[in-house]
């Protein structure tokens, strides 16, 4: 009788981290240097919400599954437009259930 190897348990999904909050127009250029100098060179995306507000906009950063060390990464771009932060940082953390990175597929 031959014993088959002992099955792998599934690695977990990986965490995506989305942080969103909103910044005053009058702020916009000096925000988006703070993102650009505290991103360094992680791979860190940084959307703008498509809307039409004259005074605000809303923007995301999406720090994704292939990022080593996405909790440091967010404390520092944290750290540098906590200035610039308009209310809270609503941070929220997704896993893949379906298509690339999902656990089983």
């Amino acid at each position: 009788m031959t014993s088959s190897p002992p099955a792998r348990a599934a690695a977990p999904p990986a965490v995506e981290l989305y942080v969103y909050y909103r910044v005053h127009k009058d702020q916009l250029n000096a925000a988006l240097a703070a993102f650009d100098e505290a991103r360094g060179d992680q791979p860190v995306r940084l959307l703008r919400r498509h809307d039409n507000d004259p005074v605000f906009q809303t923007w995301m950063e999406i720090y994704g599954p292939g990022l080593p060390d996405a909790a440091d990464a967010e404390r520092r771009i944290a750290a540098a437009l906590g200035a610039f932060a308009q209310g809270p940082r609503h941070r929220e953390a997704f896993a893949a259930i379906a298509g690339p990175g999902a656990a089983g597929g």
